[in-house]
């Protein structure tokens, strides 16, 4: 017979309650409220249907290409010379 589980530390339930509201506020405010106010901003400043979503669209693609290319180079730096807390404070600042 399995042991019962034991109850989660204070600790443990604060990560847990904190990552469950950060994912619901990705979700909806990245994934969804966003990119349509972006699209509405940009398609009021440029005068045309669809702009906004095209400026997205180029957008992600570039962030996303960069982050594949950039991210293995920046991992294997940070790794080999022991400045993982130096490039995460650049990159957050």
């Amino acid at each position: 017979m399995a042991e019962p589980m034991t109850k989660f530390s204070k600790t443990e339930r604060s990560w847990i309650l904190y990552d469950w509201a950060n994912s619901v506020y990705a979700t909806n405010i990245m994934a969804a409220i966003f990119p349509i106010y972006f699209t509405a901003v940009c398609n009021n400043a440029f005068g045309g249907a669809d702009v906004g979503m095209q400026y997205w669209g180029y957008g992600t693609s570039a962030a996303t290409l960069m982050v594949a290319i950039g991210a293995p180079i920046l991992g294997a730096i940070g790794d080999y010379k022991g400045m993982k807390k130096k490039l995460f404070a650049f990159f957050f600042l």
